[in-house]
């Protein structure tokens, strides 16, 4: 049987996205052409024009001409220093350049003919910028996108950029093209608005963020390796940079590629770091701005000679809360007397012998409260470690101390706390946040060895040796934590999450919702129930429970109708209300899949048998089939689907071709062997169909619906003497 070769992105029409993808590049083809004009904007709908326009053209004068150029009344409109020139693009659709602040006399003077030569070597240049700049896998841009975006902007506006590597299993070209277009879907559904997605080549993409976004970077890595995790991709490594993290000292007029070196080298320490991890430039390039970036040795060393012969004592750390010229020591040493105390920089350290914790974490609040000036903007807090405490050793004191003032910073300024395992839960979550997924499991194994009761650490814990791909072990701390609460939301649904990524999703399932149960008590967990919700939904329908699925469904899209996620609902929808022969509901659903994923071969195979059951048309089910199978040559159901859909348009060969190949599955194998007797019986051929249905009659354990078609059918072929 001939197959088709992998599906590629059609780069042969300019399409809307093209004039904003590449509108820059456009602008400054019309602008080579027309030597006196100056703006350049494309507008898709009268809507769009007088947000756009230049200051000093009105909008109420220009929507008439406008609205003509684009139904194609006119080939082209002028105005004042105004030109509008159209340009064709999907479904028979018009966008209109308009280009202003040229010369009146020179678009007086214009010809027809000479404007519409130019519109055409203008459309053809559009055209060799858009394959050169896109990737033919994917449909997404290219490196040499990504290069031209660099060049542009990487030394004039603080940039991101997040690199994606996501290794497949198999090295086959079908499967990596497939592979690179599946997961580049899910990027697009992921990333956030503003934001610019490159497929570089071999499943690696990279994703261009404005500056505001310099923030929120941890939040998104973390995001996007859970995200993926959780879409079944068996690796994830992420590398960033971003351009405005740099110090004074750093060289800013470097090469503008410069960000990309730097991005690639994270991504390179990502891949050394487990199968899910990400790292930033910045924590390599600056190690010293990370908030537990090792003590000076010298203040270790000075202190070690004050506590090398005590067995009780307490170091307590004060620190200023706020980036001013005041520091702790000068306001805090003055306050502290008959005291041991030691200067490092802007901070004090203090030496308690035989002073408990507790009493030690009572005298820094005292201090703390008479060095308080909130008129002055004087805030101190303070971090207390002791010894001896769960095993620590005296040079780990001063690391504790600083633990235990990132601790303290929950409480707001000018507080204080004592280390312990929530100080470990703390530091744990900072090592996690920056993709140190060692590091982190190692302070909250240290935690629960304080404190093996506390559930938050159970549950940090096992979310952290999920990333690690170390399942069975995530499951047991989650198991542990459940065991100390038996209604810990936190707990329920990371073991519904790991049982589902064991593919165990009626264990899945019942996590999940006894989870939902127990939501109202998980606080601002309004995205962890969003999620939570979407996962019950899938996992229901999935299991084939559809009505409980469109439960869980329909009211999520209600509420998240904008979310990228949406695309992939419909899918789920449309699959339920099939089983629930709804299917005019079906279709709906089915279609609006495919216009967020027109590549999705899920909705592709479905839409098709459905259009064949409720006769929508024989050739388009017969495309969708097809197209689908093409997809994704290796499905059987597909292959099944496409079978029948080739039966019913007398196509008996071809569809014996792809029936024959689902026989070797024992899930398809009587459904093919009922479709492979009537193709036979359609063709006029009795005997071997005769033969087919026997072999159906003949299996066991299978739905009675078959034996019951297939028996009716050798009825009626005895009926009319054919057999």
């Amino acid at each position: 049987m001939l197959e088709s070769f992998p599906n590629l992105a059609d780069t042969s029409k300019l399409t809307g996205d093209d004039f904003s993808r590449f509108s820059m590049s456009y602008a400054e083809i019309l602008q080579k052409h027309l030597p006196t004009a100056k703006d350049v904007v494309f507008a898709f709908s009268a809507g769009q024009v007088e947000n756009i326009l230049p200051a000093h053209l009105s909008a109420s004068e220009l929507l008439p001409l406008f609205t003509k150029v684009k139904e194609g009344d006119a080939a082209f409109g002028a105005y004042s220093d105004c030109l509008m020139l159209p340009f064709s693009i999907q479904d028979r659709e018009r966008i209109v350049a308009i280009i202003s602040g040229a010369d009146p006399l020179f678009i007086q003077k214009a010809s027809e003919d000479w404007l519409l030569e130019i519109k055409e070597t203008a459309e053809r240049e559009f055209l060799l910028i858009k394959q050169a700049r896109i990737d033919n896998q994917t449909g997404l841009l290219n490196i040499a996108n990504l290069y031209s975006l660099l060049d542009r902007y990487g030394t004039k506006e603080n940039l991101g950029l997040i690199l994606v590597e996501l290794i497949p299993k198999r090295a086959s070209f079908q499967y990596i093209v497939r592979y690179a277009q599946k997961y580049a879907t899910l990027l697009v559904e992921f990333i956030p608005t503003g934001s610019l997605l490159h497929c570089l080549g071999q499943s690696t993409f990279a994703l261009v963020l404005p500056q505001n976004f310099a923030g929120k970077r941890s939040e998104i890595e973390r995001a996007l390796v859970n995200y993926l995790k959780k879409e079944g991709c068996h690796r994830v490594h992420v590398g960033s940079s971003f351009s405005n993290v740099r110090s004074k000292g750093d060289d800013q007029s470097s090469s503008s590629r410069k960000l990309l070196d730097e991005a690639w080298t994270a991504l390179q320490h990502a891949t050394r770091r487990g199968p899910f991890s990400f790292c930033d430039f910045g924590q390599l390039a600056h190690p010293e701005n990370h908030p537990l970036a090792p003590p000076d040795r010298n203040i270790v060393r000075r202190l070690s000679r004050l506590w090398s012969s005590s067995n009780n004592f307490c170091l307590v750390q004060f620190s200023s809360d706020n980036d001013t010229s005041c520091s702790a020591s000068s306001v805090v040493t003055s306050l502290i007397q008959q005291k041991t105390v030691l200067s490092d920089g802007a901070d004090v350290f203090v030496y308690l012998d035989g002073v408990n914790a507790g009493d030690a974490l009572q005298w820094a609040q005292e201090i703390i409260s008479r060095s308080v000036n909130s008129q002055e903007n004087i805030h101190i807090s303070a971090g207390v470690s002791s010894y001896p405490y769960c095993g620590f050793k005296k040079s780990e004191l001063v690391m504790n101390c600083r633990k235990a003032l990132l601790h303290a910073a929950f409480y707001g300024k000018s507080s204080a706390a004592v280390f312990d395992a929530v100080s470990l839960n703390i530091s744990g979550d900072i090592y996690f946040s920056d993709g140190d997924l060692a590091r982190s499991v190692k302070e909250y194994q240290r935690g629960l060895r304080c404190d093996d009761r506390d559930v938050n650490l159970h549950n940090s814990l096992g979310v952290a040796l999920a990333m690690m791909n170390k399942l069975s072990s995530a499951l047991q701390s989650f198991k542990r934590g459940l065991a100390l609460d038996r209604k810990n939301f936190m707990a329920l649904y990371n073991l519904g999450l790991g049982e589902q990524a064991r593919n165990r999703k009626t264990e899945a399932l019942a996590y999940l919702e006894k989870a939902l149960k127990y939501s109202a008590q998980e606080e601002g967990g309004t995205e962890l129930v969003h999620d939570l919700t979407l996962q019950l939904g899938i996992l229901s329908c999935e299991l084939g429970k559809y009505s409980a699925a469109l439960g869980y469904l329909v009211p999520w899209l209600s509420d998240n109708k904008q979310s990228p996620r949406a695309g992939r609902v419909h899918y789920y929808l449309g699959e339920a209300y099939h089983a629930l022969k709804d299917n005019r509901n079906a279709m709906g659903a089915l279609q609006r899949a495919l216009r967020f994923n027109e590549m999705d071969d899920r909705a592709m195979s479905l839409l098709g048998r459905i259009y064949l059951d409720e006769g929508e048309g024989d050739q388009i089910a017969l495309s969708l089939c097809r197209k689908s199978v093409e997809l994704e040559p290796s499905n059987l159901r597909y292959m099944l689907y496409l079978g029948q859909v080739l039966l019913q348009c007398g196509l008996f060969p071809e569809a014996r071709e792809n029936l024959y190949r689902c026989l070797k599955n024992r899930k398809y194998k009587t459904e093919a062997q009922l479709l492979l007797g009537k193709s036979y019986a359609d063709d006029g051929q009795s005997r071997r169909a005769k033969t087919w249905f026997a072999k159906v009659i003949a299996e066991k354990n299978i739905r009675r619906e078959f034996k019951v078609t297939a028996e009716q059918e050798l009825k009626k072929m005895k009926s009319k003497n054919l057999i």
